[in-house]
């Protein structure tokens, strides 16, 4: 029986708001993930200098005593991710040899530090079980811009609902959100290439006996991608480790961002 689950998000900057395309105001995602922190739950947020006290402010109008959270400064330089793969993407990016190969110039082709922070995700939840917060017994990561309706469709709404939670998380395995009840690729090379997708980045759901193994697993699906001179979004990573190892992993069929309403 899960009684004490804990969402994991972070907010870092990448200069986002600076890209010719695909860029976003940091000021919007400070709007979003209010909406998220204005959730009843307990909270584990990781973010870097220029948004620890905004964050903080924000927190605290939901949680005022912060016995409910725990915001976790670090810089982006000293992540697990940045470390293990940013530069390694940068000389694989910046090739001519990669750049011949993309059909998209979307982030996951053009900007390594954009999929630097996005494979961090499972090091945050990583950090955060190996930390002990809240002694959860499941990590739940959202994303920082995952919910973007009106706050009050969130706020002080009791998330994830203990009973839904319980008859669709299974404690043995990961459960990730996809828009398929299952799928095979063809092409790792391929997949991780294209635009076509089937696993959503923006919410996983960890048992904390599982995260070690998952992180193992998505630290060499990341590696044997770069060794062979390819890579993609967090997403198709995912996509990989999952036909990898069908038996690992809970899928979840919905839309996009619909974990939310699945757990209300």
């Amino acid at each position: 029986m899960i009684s004490k689950p804990v969402i994991v998000t972070a907010l870092f900057d990448i200069g986002r708001e600076r890209w010719d395309s695909f860029s976003a105001s940091y000021h919007t995602y400070l709007w979003w993930l209010k909406n998220t922190l204005s959730l009843d739950a307990n909270f584990v947020i990781y973010t870097d200098n220029r948004f620890y006290y905004d964050i903080l402010e924000i927190r605290k109008e939901f949680d005022p005593t912060m016995t409910k959270s725990k915001v976790i400064k670090c810089t982006l330089e000293h992540l697990p991710a940045y470390l293990k793969y940013n530069k390694r993407m940068e000389i694989l990016m910046y090739s001519n040899k990669f750049k011949e190969k993309i059909n998209f110039l979307v982030p996951e082709m053009t900007k390594p530090l954009y999929n630097t922070i996005t494979f961090n995700k499972l090091f945050f939840i990583k950090d955060a079980k190996d930390h002990n917060y809240f002694n959860s017994d499941l990590y739940i990561w959202v994303d920082a811009g995952g919910l973007r309706e009106d706050i009050k469709n969130f706020k002080g709404i009791t998330w994830p609902n203990l009973t839904i939670l319980n008859k669709k998380i299974p404690k043995d395995k990961i459960s990730l959100f996809t828009h398929h009840s299952d799928f095979f690729i063809d092409n790792k090379e391929s997949h991780a290439m294209s635009q076509m997708r089937y696993i959503q980045g923006g919410s996983l759901f960890c048992p904390p006996e599982l995260i070690d193994n998952f992180c193992d697993n998505f630290n060499n699906t990341v590696r044997k991608c770069l060794d062979n001179s390819y890579i993609g979004s967090d997403e198709k990573i995912f996509d990989i480790l999952y036909v990898n190892n069908k038996n690992l992993y809970n899928l979840i069929k919905s839309n996009w961002r619909g974990y939310f309403d699945i757990f209300k």
